[in-house]
């Protein structure tokens, strides 16, 4: 169960009932409504979720506090098309938004269709649903009555119905998908054709005789990356260690050659029981 500012649970239950949270941070007790919602209207079984205003120090002008509803158990069928429906009694909504955790900023958007950064919200999440106006929230804080997800004008999909519809998803256009490939390689190309103009720019010798060094040029460097520092700083300590000296004294010289020939000898010796060991095994015997 998530909590927007909150940090223990202190009584609750599944009933219309309010359920009562800690702050520990601020060390008081506040309420916080509980309202039934059900998938269907026929549904036996109902969920329960937990409604309270969003309010917030971080704000953010896509939640304002003033009409934005904080809702946390939302369970993993839900959508923002069913939560719009749910609540359309209480009036119109502007906007739903997902998130794992309570967050006061909004949820990251991918750019591309087809090559994702940003995973989806799965399981159950919290949301945050923007009414137009502040008297839908007014009455979406005072409703005590079950809540339906799924109708016959918004049903949702479940089942091998959902499972169709989210494999069908996954086959790409592939005339879309090339066209959003050429139109980022174009972009790139721009790019990459603007910082080497730039850089030639740079290269260039300026009023006062001074010219700008950059990797690209007549004698181009390194980039100074941590990556390229980090390796040319262990290439520098390869080298130092080969040059530290070792066995300055004629005493240690003669230590060093008597213990080479011991370790020689001794490998000899190993060597040697090696090979009784493999003649003794490779032994012919009829009887």
């Amino acid at each position: 169960m998530f909590l927007e500012n909150c940090s223990e649970f202190v009584y609750g239950c599944a009933d219309l009932v309010p359920v009562l949270f800690r702050d520990c941070v601020h060390d008081y007790i506040f309420i916080v409504p509980a309202i039934e919602l059900k998938f269907r209207p026929e549904s036996v079984v109902c969920h329960t979720i937990f409604v309270k205003q969003h309010l917030v120090r971080e704000r953010h002008p896509e939640k304002p506090c003033d009409r934005t509803l904080f809702i946390f158990n939302i369970p993993p069928y839900c959508t923002e098309e069913s939560l719009k429906h749910a609540w359309r009694d209480c009036g119109p909504v502007a906007s739903v938004f997902f998130h794992s955790t309570p967050n006061a900023g909004i949820p990251k958007v991918n750019e591309s269709q087809f090559f994702p950064i940003h995973a989806e919200v799965k399981g159950f999440k919290v949301a945050y649903v923007v009414f137009e106006t502040e008297e839908g929230l007014e009455k979406a804080l005072k409703w005590n009555q079950t809540l339906f997800l799924s109708s016959s004008e918004e049903p949702i999909l479940c089942g091998v119905k959902k499972w169709m519809e989210e494999y069908n998803s996954k086959i790409p256009n592939v005339e879309m998908m090339q066209s959003e490939i050429d139109k980022f390689m174009a972009d790139y190309d721009k790019k990459v054709a603007a910082q080497i103009a730039n850089d030639k720019e740079a290269g260039e010798e300026d009023a006062d005789g001074w010219i700008t060094v950059t990797k690209r040029g007549r004698h181009a460097g390194f980039a100074r990356t941590e990556s390229s520092n980090k390796r040319k700083l262990a290439q520098e300590d390869k080298k130092r260690s080969k040059k530290q000296l070792l066995n300055i004294y004629s005493f240690q010289v003669r230590e060093a050659k008597m213990k080479k020939l011991m370790n020689l000898r001794q490998k000899f010796e190993e060597d040697k029981k090696k090979i009784q060991v493999l003649k003794q095994v490779r032994k012919f015997r009829p009887f």
